[in-house]
């Protein structure tokens, strides 16, 4: 099994005075079994030095038993990367199956990993556990997992996700809960779908499980140009965005475990042309990776910018891309002050995406011909500065169209960085780049 592979020893460590080898497979821990790196995590995390265990290993098909002493910085193996478990279900609203063809093979793999959601906050649906997959969660109290949920009507749920072989979730969640078991969910609203009834029943029903349920995020269905052979879907509109946001408050005034836990994401309310919530909608930002309070984060801290904290970059050209539904945020609460506070010529610039379609306006979808398009008329000498969204590019440098960082940058002649992650760093970043 690749996922109880040694990897790497540490060299003069307890597994290296052992005897035990890279390409090993470790079979057990003191008769525990061991499947991947988790499991190994969870058989030695509590150990002591000079604590004695039992490994049970595979070296060229034969099976062997060492005992190794525990050291100060533990036994010094390194197991290998989990592999991640594919989704089989056939969502109407998925992702993926709206891509274009001909993009990177890793953009078009569906997780459905309950690992991956323990260790990452990946979503999953619970579709695909087997009985072993539930009772390693309860032994190891792999908590809090992150599940998409999207309906508890089962009828509606099944339709939803494209498979009739699915079992009930209001059971499943009960199990985890009766396991001890947070999580936080999602709900994926798909318009005439499990808007409506069906969701004020998804949302009531989830409720019951609070204090073990964590938070609920409601999310509007995302939707690309390229849906050929799927099922025809419409997009939230202005009208759908305004009833569910007065529906959330009134149902957040009514009742406490709602305010604790229900939020939408930040796309509702600029759909809907309303104020984004105050920061203590947000309680902790159970849900910020999921889009829920990062406008919020980041009009907090454009709030908070001062003068003093910025570099002097008169004379320079100061170019940010972004996506069209976030442009008018930065031109409301940041265009004025950058351009007083560093005294550079700002330009925004917001291009349609030309992968996607037009109806996709999130920044980090943008392609690298998207950018390249974007930068063309921009001027191209040392005075210019562009600065891209915080994930646009992948660990490789690289857009969703494969286009590279420094090919664009050698394109263009433009130099060209991707903005911190975390806006209250963003005067900093400026600092740097300036110097």
């Amino acid at each position: 099994m690749e996922e109880r592979r040694i990897i790497e020893i540490s060299s003069g460590s307890p597994a290296d005075l052992s005897g035990l080898k890279v390409g090993d497979e470790i079979v057990s821990v003191d008769g525990e079994k061991i499947f991947d790196a988790i499991d190994w995590e969870f058989a030695t995390s509590s150990l002591s030095d000079g604590d004695v265990i039992e490994i049970e290993f595979i070296r060229s098909g034969e099976r062997f038993f060492v005992d190794v002493e525990v050291g100060r910085n533990g036994i010094g193996i390194e197991l290998a990367p989990l592999q991640v478990r594919r989704c089989k279900n056939k969502c109407v609203f998925c992702f993926i199956h709206q891509l274009p063809r001909g993009l990177r093979k890793s953009l078009y793999v569906k997780d459905e990993d309950f690992r991956f959601s323990f260790l990452y906050g990946s979503y999953i649906t619970l579709t695909n556990l087997t009985e072993d997959d539930w009772r390693r969660i309860e032994r190891q109290k792999l908590s809090p997992l992150y599940i998409s949920v999207h309906a508890t009507d089962d009828t509606v749920r099944k339709k939803m996700l494209g498979s009739e072989n699915i079992p009930p979730i209001l059971s499943q969640l009960r199990r985890l809960k009766n396991a001890g078991i947070s999580f936080h969910t999602q709900i994926v609203l798909v318009p005439e779908y499990n808007d409506g009834d069906v969701l004020r029943k998804t949302v009531a029903d989830l409720l019951d499980f609070y204090p073990y349920l964590s938070s609920i995020a409601v999310v509007p269905v995302g939707l690309t140009e390229h849906r050929k052979n799927l099922p025809k879907l419409r997009p939230v509109l202005k009208d759908d965005a305004v009833r569910i946001i007065d529906w959330h408050f009134d149902l957040r005034n009514r009742d406490e475990r709602a305010r604790n836990v229900l939020q939408l994401a930040d796309e509702f309310f600029i759909i809907a042309g309303e104020k984004i919530p105050p920061m203590s909608y947000y309680d902790d930002f159970p849900q910020y990776e999921n889009g829920v309070g990062m406008v919020r984060d980041f009009i907090d801290s454009a709030e908070n910018w001062k003068g003093e904290d910025f570099p002097d970059m008169s004379g320079k050209n100061l170019v940010i891309i972004t996506g069209k539904i976030f442009a008018p945020i930065l031109e409301e609460y940041a265009a004025e002050k950058l351009e007083k506070f560093t005294g550079a010529n700002l330009k925004i610039i917001a291009p349609e995406n030309s992968l996607f379609g037009k109806s996709v306006t999130v920044a980090n979808l943008l392609s690298g011909q998207d950018v390249a398009s974007a930068l063309s008329n921009c001027r191209r000498d040392e005075n210019t500065i562009a600065i891209l969204p915080p994930k646009i590019l992948n660990e490789d440098g690289l857009f969703l169209d494969d286009i590279s960082i420094d090919k664009l940058k050698s394109a263009t002649k433009i130099p060209i960085y991707t903005a911190p992650d975390d806006v209250h760093n963003f005067a900093k970043f400026l600092n740097i780049l300036n110097t």
